[in-house]
């Protein structure tokens, strides 16, 4: 004859009218936390200890040359500025455009000059969506003006890349972060023309960094 083991933990307690056991009968505390006191673990499923990550290391930016782009361009313009602003580094022939926050809005590959604008800030005093250099023989797009040539009256600022009247680009989307221009003003793609054209406002601030 065979016999049976039936599990009547259940249903003893069932039978009496009992529920059944809570969690909290097996000795389970609900968890508690003071202000700036950690759970207390047991040492079986403790915290383990944190790996330390070494820091990363940052290669020095190098400057571009005539034939050579800039190396290690930050991701952060080093004006060590805040606030909203334009960053134009002619040591590295870029731009950064920065809003109220210090956020970085867009980062572009320019070509400039070295001698011209000087170092210094400048305010956005004027914005034309067309523009061009009749002497030259260019028209170029989305011109944001911010500072004046040598003699005073020429403009300086931000567009896309010149034109010629057969329609022949100045120099290659290819040379952008080179300092290979001849006039004062700041060349860039296009579409980043565009963007900093749209973005900017009369009064914005232009900061220009030191050349190399």
């Amino acid at each position: 004859m065979s016999v049976r083991f039936p599990v009547v933990l259940a249903a003893t307690a069932l039978i009496a009218g009992l529920s059944a056991p809570s969690a909290l009968a097996y000795g389970d505390v609900p968890s508690q936390r003071t202000s700036g006191t950690p759970a207390s673990t047991s040492s079986l499923d403790g915290p383990k200890a944190a790996v330390p990550v070494p820091p990363r290391k940052v290669k020095k930016p190098r400057p571009a040359t005539r034939s050579t782009k800039a190396k290690n361009v930050p991701e952060r313009p080093m004006d060590g500025g805040t606030g909203r602003r334009i960053i134009y580094d002619k040591s590295l022939m870029t731009v950064w455009v920065m809003n109220k926050k210090n956020e970085v809005v867009y980062r572009f590959p320019i070509v400039g000059r070295w001698d011209r604008p000087v170092a210094g800030e400048y305010e956005i005093y004027s914005k034309s969506e067309r523009s061009g250099n009749p002497n030259s023989k260019v028209t170029f797009d989305h011109m944001t003006r911010f500072a004046y040539g040598n003699d005073g009256k020429t403009p300086i600022g931000f567009h896309s890349i010149p034109l010629y009247y057969d329609g022949r680009m100045m120099h290659g989307i290819d040379q952008l972060g080179l300092p290979i221009a001849t006039g004062g003003c700041v060349r860039m793609h296009e579409d980043d023309a565009e963007a900093l054209y749209e973005w900017s406002k009369i009064g914005d601030r232009v900061v220009v960094l030191a050349s190399p």
